[in-house]
């Protein structure tokens, strides 16, 4: 028995001696190295979608309204995008009330699932023929827009609640919302208990809506419906209400209303895009060129680190196109480097002067060129 605790001792002994060598003991539990993580959401943006009526009447088939064909040679490049924007200049009130042009717009339902069916899931709805069908017209045009889950359209809403909503999207691990606004109304009005069928920029209303929505989601963008009509600079005004927007915190600023293409810039890390042009419109003065438009294409990056995240705009470009027509038919949205001679014969040097516009206020971080 003795000699059984002597054993046990010595074992005992021969440990700790052995432990004296030790001269330190990590005794941290164990942590996974940090991992940055990266999400990515690409964007796609153009302006105006202005249907006059000979654009409404080269929509027509037999078996009803169909414009697809007008954007047979971008389809496959908005496809390319997560997410695509676009301004629904003219507003759609409902066969009822009779399909119009300028000056006051009332086009078919079928644009709209015409452009929701190209890949557009952003949409303002607020501009300055919003109101051209009175409120009439703008409760119908909100009401078809209400009902499209698929898309964020946003400007015009069906009530109170609606227009103060805070909605929330999320693609690819980033949240995002779109606001829309509008600098301009044509003089018209609707009564003041029905304001939430056009949204009218204010600081005050902007400055309200952004803090609500600023810490909920990864990106704010904001739609603007300002500016001159039929001028390639941005007026003061646009250039103060940018800065405004990015002192904010907003991450994209999608501008419109010129009926022409405007500069692309930074101001901070806001991504501002001064004016678009159109999309699709029977407009042709030769002296601005209203049938050049511009696409803008970008990248939404968001990095995650140590439970922090950042977010980047990048890979920015940007490219022209032409709507060709011929006798008021047969519209088309032609990206440049698919426009003919015979299309538009001095081509190369419309190109040139237009990309000069947008590449205006130079900036490595914005590239003009042509989407594949």
């Amino acid at each position: 028995m003795k000699r059984f605790r002597y054993l046990i001792l010595l074992t005992i002994t021969i440990l700790l001696a052995g432990c004296s060598n030790v001269t330190s003991l990590n005794l941290e539990p164990y942590k996974e190295e940090n991992k940055k993580e990266e999400y990515n959401a690409s964007v796609f943006t153009v302006g105006d979608v202005l249907l006059h009526m000979p654009v409404i009447r080269d929509g027509y088939t037999s078996s009803g309204y169909n414009f697809t064909p007008m954007f047979s040679y971008v389809k496959d490049i908005v496809a390319d995008y997560d997410l695509a924007f676009y301004n629904q200049e003219s507003p759609m009130g409902g066969s009822s009330l009779g399909y119009s042009g300028y000056p006051r717009f009332n086009c078919p339902d079928a644009i709209g699932q015409n452009m929701i069916d190209l890949g557009f899931n952003l949409v303002s709805l607020t501009n300055n023929h919003t109101l051209d069908t009175g409120v009439t017209g703008a409760s119908y045009y909100a009401n078809y827009w209400a009902k499209k889950d698929s898309v964020l359209a946003v400007g015009s809403h069906t009530s109170w609640d609606e227009r103060n909503k805070v909605v929330i999207k999320e693609k690819n691990g980033i949240t995002y919302t779109l606001l829309a606004y509008t600098t301009v109304t044509n003089g018209t009005s609707v009564p003041s208990e029905k304001n939430y069928l056009r949204n009218v920029y204010s600081e005050a209303q902007v400055r309200k809506d952004v803090a609500k929505v600023r810490d909920k989601v990864d990106v704010v963008m904001v739609s603007m419906h300002w500016g001159t009509e039929n001028v390639n600079e941005p007026t003061w005004e646009q250039q103060q209400q940018a800065k405004f927007l990015a002192s904010l915190g907003v991450d994209v600023v999608i501008g419109h209303h010129s009926h022409t293409v405007q500069p692309i810039t930074f101001i901070g890390d806001t991504l501002v895009i001064y004016s678009l042009g159109n999309f699709i419109s029977n407009q042709k003065d030769v002296s601005v060129n209203n049938n050049v438009g511009l696409m803008v294409g970008f990248n939404i990056k968001k990095e995650v680190e140590n439970g922090e995240s950042s977010i980047s705009i990048t890979d920015v470009k940007g490219d022209l196109f032409w709507v060709d027509s011929q006798s008021h038919t047969n519209y088309r949205v032609v990206p440049f480097n698919k426009v003919t001679t015979s299309m538009l014969y001095n081509k190369d040097s419309v190109y040139a002067k237009y990309s000069a516009v947008i590449n205006k206020y130079k900036n490595d971080a914005i590239k003009v060129g042509h989407f594949e």
